[in-house]
């Protein structure tokens, strides 16, 4: 059953946390495969951040800690397992520690809910790098700019 507020999200003009060039990959993305998750979140945040101390008020504790966790572009949820989404223009090598890093991260904080894939989307792949991409566990899928 697709996310119930898969309509809204197909709309939006920019998602959380992306630039207006990868909110459009990301909705080329949805398009074809939204239908196909039980809900779909954005700017997921990973690991503890930064603590910087009792010394400093609540909100800039707040603030530090959000600033510097890591943050998952998307999880797509099916049934009792989730999808790790990086969204990229130009598919490269630094997706291979983000999203392994991720899936750490996800492991530790939501052990009840396993990792079932690894993705990257974007526009294009770096020459030569998707094979050695894959290789790693991540799968990865291209939506070129339509003109």
């Amino acid at each position: 059953m697709p996310p119930p507020n898969l309509a809204i999200l197909l709309l939006q003009m920019q998602y959380p946390g992306m630039t207006y060039v990868e909110s459009e990959i990301t909705r080329a993305w949805l398009h074809k495969h939204g239908a196909e998750y039980d809900s779909i979140e954005f700017n997921w945040r990973l690991g503890d951040g930064a603590d910087v101390g009792q010394e400093y008020p609540a909100e800039i504790q707040r603030m530090a800690k959000l600033l510097t966790q890591k943050r998952a572009d998307i999880v797509g949820r099916k049934g009792d397992a989730v999808e790790l989404i990086e969204v990229k223009i130009r598919i490269a090598f630094p997706v291979i520690g983000q999203l392994l890093g991720y899936r750490s991260l996800w492991k530790l904080q939501h052990p009840e809910l396993p990792v079932a894939r690894l993705l990257a989307i974007g526009r294009s792949v770096v020459p030569d790098l998707g094979p050695i991409i894959t290789e790693q566990g991540i799968d990865i899928e291209c939506f070129p700019r339509e003109e």
